[in-house]
């Protein structure tokens, strides 16, 4: 039986990290996927929640009938957000580094070539920017979209909140297709992912169930 040992998983995943040769079977590579993205994951929720907390001297300044103090703190907030996806796109793009001979390897047990990994970096790249790049669209918008809140009069209608939300979130440049061409890459690529490998030997080597020291392939 395979040793899935979380402890030989990291050193096979870390121990491949500058070789793209040979095969790697799914649990390997999911579970060593799963060991790298939770850290990366965890500290983005802290650096977001470090970056929305607005600035205290906005805090202590605030009245509590103070409208424009409340505006200003939001736009605070949504400013260290925007910078949080920029920050959350860099750690993915890290995150996708990291795992790019993984994937190689994996997408070799599925027989196809390896080069198909550089894929991801350029999916996650383009989804990150793509999402980091509507934050800081929001954002811009967002005094615009808060003066018609405050010249419209009063309303008790829950979903006025959320028709002026919609209306910061439109782009007047239209879709971002880079955005949307790196999401399609990264769906086709965990799919592929996600598939059995090819049974028994193939040109990269033989199955990883079968010899876990899988002797090398083509990248």
């Amino acid at each position: 039986m395979a040793d899935f040992s979380i402890g030989r998983i990291l050193r096979k995943g870390f121990g491949g990290l500058f070789d793209a040769h040979g095969r790697d079977a799914r649990m390997q590579f999911w579970m060593f996927l799963a060991l790298v993205l939770a850290p990366l994951l965890i500290l983005q929720m802290i650096i977001q929640m470090v970056l929305a907390f607005p600035p205290m001297d906005l805090m202590m300044n605030a009245g509590p009938k103070d409208p424009q103090a409340a505006v200003k703190i939001f736009e605070a907030q949504m400013r260290g957000m925007t910078t949080g996806a920029y920050v959350g796109a860099c750690l993915g793009l890290l995150g996708a580094i990291i795992l790019l001979t993984a994937t190689a390897r994996r997408l070799h047990d599925r027989g196809h070539s390896g080069w198909w990994a550089l894929a991801l970096p350029f999916g996650v790249a383009a989804a990150g920017l793509g999402q980091a790049r509507q934050m800081l669209h929001m954002t811009d918008r967002l005094p615009q979209v808060l003066a018609e809140v405050q010249r419209q009069p009063p309303s008790m209608n829950p979903f006025d909140s959320w028709t002026w939300m919609a209306k910061a979130n439109v782009n007047d440049a239209g879709p971002d297709w880079l955005a949307i061409v790196g999401g399609l890459i990264l769906l086709w690529l965990l799919i592929e992912l996600a598939r059995a490998g090819t049974a028994g030997s193939n040109r990269f080597g033989p199955a990883p169930d079968q010899d876990g020291s899988a002797r090398p392939g083509r990248p």
